[in-house]
């Protein structure tokens, strides 16, 4: 369990991947900023209770929004991707023009 959900003070371990500033993201530290968003939950992702938008996304991470929205959308292309599965007892297209 993360200590910082105990403490009322950001949390400035990065190395954690829960923090919204995650090392393994590879963000530019000269671009980011602690927003009060961001300050709110404690850059713990875990008190995340609503979704962000992609300008607070980008505005907190330093990031064009154009960015935020492209990323977003390969996410949701991989997730596609992943999620279509041809069952294999599913008759082929040509079986089925035989019939």
């Amino acid at each position: 369990m993360c200590k910082q959900m105990q403490y009322s003070t950001p949390c400035l371990n990065y190395k954690c991947s829960h923090n919204l500033f995650w090392e393994g993201l590879r963000l530019n530290t000269n671009r980011i900023r602690m927003t009060k968003k961001a300050f709110r939950i404690r850059n713990c992702c875990r008190f995340i209770s609503e979704p962000w938008t992609s300008e607070e996304i980008a505005e907190a991470w330093g990031l064009p929004r154009k960015k935020v929205d492209q990323s977003e959308e390969s996410g949701k292309r991989k997730l596609h991707r992943r999620s279509y599965v041809i069952p294999r007892d599913l008759p082929r297209w040509d079986e089925c023009q035989q019939r």
